[in-house]
């Protein structure tokens, strides 16, 4: 199935994790605002409040009962603090309270209103000094916000939602956006001279899918150049010999030939001169542009399918995630196909070849369903083979050499044992080195 080009739902489970820790940020930041600019006027303006109202009360208190006052003066006499004992104060309300006293010069007890509370906004219960009232008032405070101060509880909350939405998005298009475009466009080769490097498959779904497809458009070029290569090297390799043992034979020929087929017989020869010259110039053309080092980027996956496909359907199952790696893909394509021959040959189909990274090794599994090893082996790449491994009754041969060479060059090991299931499976132990970080 074809990769979606929308966004997945790892993409949008991320875009809500940031827009979530732009909440938090942004509900930090005004909380902050807010205990610095706005709680201090708060504190002022409730202290006020409080005093005015107090005194107020506590002077008509003297010349009217209780029963006498306004409807709107919530008044209830208690010897205990209205709400039951309290839990003490918050900071803001000591705040409060010290404010009276330092600045009005009233020291009285105060309590907060608890739910269900008396007043929408909440309040204060704060206990007056009246002369031989029994048992002691307490007077209600709402705690309504004037008309000044109270737009900036509302404004809190929307600026916190939107600053908080805003900061996520910005923080999305730059970490999982904008970050990985500039590093696909930063891997994107400048020439069109192989073998080209692969992009990074990072960042939202679209981005990675279009990084994919590019990978495998470079990797069409990087093997239709490596395929150029090769078949200029053969048919180099191939004009060559003929043209040698022509050049002999004529040699040879001139020997016994009279003087009458001397001219025709060095028409040949500077034929065969202007031949060779030829097959000079082939094969200057299958060594130039070739790259200074071995090691290719290349994704895994794609090149271990495209290699079960030259072998007939069925034969030679892929099981693997996407990776990409940087390795010397002849070399690779060269041990993987020695492992799956032996296995074909000795085993019984299907051949399964597998992948995956464990501990920062790159593990390369060839299968087969065969009949197993006698004795499970190891092969290293240092000092003559194992005693245990000479008794195995087959998979021998030139193809396991060729295999440890290429794990010796990549500071590897193979790995030969019986599968679960029954059957051969050769492990290819590939770790990273100073020279090739193996794993990109």
């Amino acid at each position: 199935m074809n990769p979606s080009p929308r966004l997945g739902r790892k993409d949008w489970a991320q875009l809500l994790l940031w827009w979530l820790l732009g909440c938090g940020l942004s509900f930090s930041v005004l909380t902050l605002l807010l205990q610095t600019m706005l709680e201090p006027r708060l504190q002022a303006e409730s202290s006020l409040r409080i005093s005015r109202n107090v005194l107020l009360v506590e002077q008509v208190l003297r010349q009217l009962s209780p029963q006498q006052m306004p409807p709107g003066v919530i008044l209830r006499p208690s010897s205990t603090p209205p709400e039951g004992p309290g839990d003490g104060l918050s900071g803001f309300d000591r705040r409060v309270q010290q404010t009276l006293i330092r600045r009005y010069g009233l020291r009285r007890d105060l309590q907060r209103d608890r739910p269900p509370l008396l007043d929408p906004w909440g309040g204060y219960w704060i206990r007056l000094q009246t002369l031989g009232q029994i048992p002691p008032l307490w007077l209600y405070q709402p705690e309504r916000l004037s008309s000044s101060s109270a737009w900036f509880l509302p404004l809190l909350r929307t600026g916190t939602v939107f600053v908080g939405v805003l900061l996520g998005t910005m923080g999305f298009l730059r970490w999982q956006i904008e970050r990985p475009f500039s590093r696909v466009v930063g891997a994107l080769p400048d020439t069109a001279q192989p073998p080209l490097p692969l992009l990074p498959e990072r960042g939202i779904a679209p981005l990675r899918l279009m990084a994919l497809r590019v990978n495998r458009l470079l990797e069409r070029i990087n093997d239709a150049d490596a395929s150029r290569h090769a078949l200029l090297r053969g048919l180099a390799h191939d004009l060559a010999g003929p043209q040698t043992r022509v050049v002999l034979q004529l040699e040879s020929l001139q020997r016994k030939v009279g003087p009458e087929a001397v001219a025709a017989t060095q028409a040949i020869a500077a034929d065969l001169q202007q031949l060779g010259r030829i097959t000079e110039q082939l094969t200057l053309l299958a060594e130039r542009d070739r790259p200074p080092r071995r090691q290719l980027d290349l994704a895994l996956d794609d090149f271990c399918r495209r290699l079960a496909a030259s072998y007939p359907g069925g034969v030679v199952e892929v099981v693997m995630r996407r990776q990409l790696i940087r390795i010397d893909p002849v070399g690779l394509e060269r041990a993987l196909r020695n492992l799956i021959d032996n296995a074909i040959e000795h085993g019984r189909p299907p051949v399964r070849l597998s992948a995956w990274i464990e501990r920062g090794l790159l593990h390369l599994v060839v299968d087969d369903h065969g009949a197993g090893l006698l004795t499970p082996t190891r092969r290293t790449m240092a000092g003559p083979p194992p005693a245990a491994d000479r008794e195995r009754s087959r998979h021998r041969g030139l193809g396991l050499e060729i295999v440890e060479a290429f794990c010796r060059e990549n500071g590897g090991r193979l790995h030969l044992e019986t599968s679960s299931p029954g059957g051969l499976r050769a492990r290819i132990e590939l770790r990273p080195t100073a020279t090739n970080p193996l794993l990109l």
